[in-house]
């Protein structure tokens, strides 16, 4: 028995369950890695650069392959900006993120110091040390 290759299942599994689970299915498809703009970007780039082979029609058939799937990443990534602002589907969770915008786990803690994300040096230091620095002459 000869078997599919991996993405024709793939594909007919997200469109089910797009048919099935349309708001959890577009919130990760915002994680998703844009193969279909790839595929149309470089299928681009070889009909206008005039490759053997690569026609207009070129262009059309990869629009036609892996447009669809590029639509919903496009509309993955719309509808899970408005889930992380708040204005929509409050009621679920992203499966990648690993949770709800809404639901509190976001908020920092009062007894904790604000993480700036940086080494923790104030402002004060990093004036000394620069000041400390010797002025490079030409």
């Amino acid at each position: 028995m000869k078997r599919l290759p991996r993405s024709i299942p793939d594909i007919i599994r997200l469109w089910s369950d797009l048919a099935h689970h349309p708001r959890e299915t577009l919130l990760n498809r915002c994680h998703h890695q844009w193969r279909g703009a790839g595929f149309i970007a470089v299928t681009a780039v070889l009909v206008a650069s005039g490759a053997p082979g690569f026609g207009v029609s070129s262009l059309t058939f990869a629009a036609l392959i892996a447009g669809p799937g590029w639509a919903l990443d496009v509309a993955g990534t719309l509808a899970h900006e408005l889930w992380e602002d708040g204005r929509i589907w409050q009621d679920i969770d992203c499966q990648c993120c690993g949770g709800n915008p809404g639901d509190g786990d976001d908020e920092t803690d009062p007894d904790e110091p604000a993480d700036d994300g940086g080494l923790g040096l104030t402002d004060r230091d990093i004036e000394t040390w620069l000041n400390g620095q010797p002025t490079p002459t030409r």
